[in-house]
């Protein structure tokens, strides 16, 4: 059955030509093998006959890669086309996708040659001109007949693409919720897939923190009230050795670390204060940025940048960038001094309020993209995906994410700032849960390739 023709949107700052088209049968074949597809394990001494049959019996149409469709195999249709992609443009196609072909695409950027097999939610695009600097990834949503072209520049660096004088207000700016929380623990505590190493070579660079003060000069890692580790206590030392590493390889990026005291114990905020001063950042001041002020990212290369959401003690005068307040559960907030604004909407109790939630992550991300009034500076905007609710399964912080992830995903690849007159790209600071799962960077991606619009290059 043909659906509606394919609208392609091309996320990169390089002009594309879609110079081919051609058709496949959509191949098929017997299910893989694979720890998803046991469905009935729990049920395996009830069932297992039926548990067989389920599993490695039924034929069913797969969704191929490109490696799948051989390089010589045979099309049943070829059209040549000349459809132009501008920078950052939309264009709806004549273009029909039926469901039981695979439809390649052949296109051009300059001299160089690419191929897409748009059958999968994320086509290959296979370069066929060795020692291009150009790269592109796909994502293709069937229900809405759309596809969208992003540069896939390395994610360890993307910060580098971007000029020294661009204020951190303007970046779009992937970052983790409740960072640390990747080890075996409760799991309405656990929000993250992987830990911070691997978060900032696959291009995070926001992350959220609390700590618990532990003795007279300790700070250990909290999600609320609970340890981050069923295994023993872990150091706020262990999380900012992994970002003064990564910043030593990569001086032209930047992390921004916000830092908040929960968990148990009579310390208060002052208290907090001091022992994150004089135990952890005042014996490697030189690597952060502590000012009350939004940087340009030439003046924080390099660097660790303080965002606080503490109060300070009286003798402690100017201490990172003041966030030590915002409504809670909110959908949109000023901090007082209006230097950020903030969604922060997280007390979902029933999983049909994930809904809300994923409402307002979308009006965020416009938010975040406006055109500014003239003579304006633009706030840093912090859009929190993670919500959970620790007395209901459906509403812990994986299954919350599973729903918001796809949808904030959707979203920036179909319909955040169609046209620069909507705005200037960016989608703020996005602050994620479980990321990197099964090695799966998407949604990051999309975040960073919005940085194409004020980039050096695409």
């Amino acid at each position: 059955m043909a659906h509606e023709n394919l609208t392609i949107r091309n996320l990169s700052s390089t002009e594309i030509i879609i110079a081919r088209v051609s058709r496949f049968p959509q191949p098929t074949g017997p299910r893989p093998v694979t720890i998803k597809n046991i469905t009935n394990i729990g049920n395996l001494s009830h069932s297992f006959a039926s548990f067989v049959v389920k599993t490695f019996s039924i034929p069913h149409s797969a969704e191929p890669s490109s490696n799948a469709i051989a390089e010589n195999a045979q099309a049943f249709s070829e059209e040549d086309v000349s459809i132009r992609l501008p920078a950052f443009g939309i264009v709806q196609t004549e273009i029909k996708i039926n469901k039981d072909e695979v439809v390649r695409l052949a296109f051009t950027v300059g001299e160089a040659k690419f191929r897409a097999d748009v059958n999968s939610h994320t086509p290959a695009v296979h370069s066929l001109s060795p020692g291009t600097e150009h790269r592109f990834n796909a994502v293709f949503h069937r229900n809405h007949s759309h596809l969208a072209l992003l540069s896939s520049a390395a994610l360890g660096g993307w910060m580098e693409r971007l000029e020294d004088e661009t204020p951190l207000s303007l970046i779009s700016i992937p970052g983790t919720h409740n960072t640390p929380t990747y080890h075996t623990a409760l799991p309405s505590v656990r929000c993250q897939a992987v830990g911070p190493k691997k978060q900032l070579e696959n291009g995070i660079r926001f992350f959220d923190i609390r700590c618990q003060v532990d003795g007279p000069n300790t700070l250990i890692l909290v999600h609320g009230a609970f340890p981050v580790s069923l295994t023993g206590p872990k150091n706020l030392s262990e999380v900012l050795k992994a970002a003064y590493s990564f910043l030593d390889g990569n001086p032209h990026e930047c992390i921004i670390i916000s830092l908040k005291r929960e968990g148990r114990g009579d310390a208060d905020d002052a208290k907090f204060a001091k022992v994150l001063k004089e135990g952890y950042i005042d014996k490697e001041a030189s690597r952060w940025y502590l000012e009350d002020s939004i940087p340009t990212l030439g003046q924080v290369r390099g660097k660790a940048i303080l965002f606080r959401r503490f109060t300070l003690p009286s003798d402690i005068q100017e201490f990172g960038i003041n966030a030590e307040h915002w409504d809670y559960n909110t959908p949109d907030s000023n901090t007082p001094s209006r230097t950020c604004r903030v969604q922060d909407f997280c007390e979902v109790q029933e999983p049909a309020t994930i809904d809300k939630k994923v409402i307002y992550v979308k009006e965020h991300l416009e938010r975040s993209a406006k055109p500014l009034e003239p003579d304006t500076t633009k706030q840093l905007f912090i859009n929190f995906l993670s919500a959970s609710y620790f007395w209901r399964v459906g509403c812990w912080p994986e299954n919350v994410a599973e729903k918001v992830n796809v949808e904030t995903k959707r979203h920036l690849a179909i319909d955040h700032v169609a046209g620069k007159d909507r705005g200037d790209g960016s989608t703020g600071v996005v602050v994620c849960d479980y990321v990197g799962e099964d090695e799966d960077w998407e949604l990051v991606r999309l975040i960073v390739t919005m940085n194409g619009w004020i980039s050096k290059s695409g």
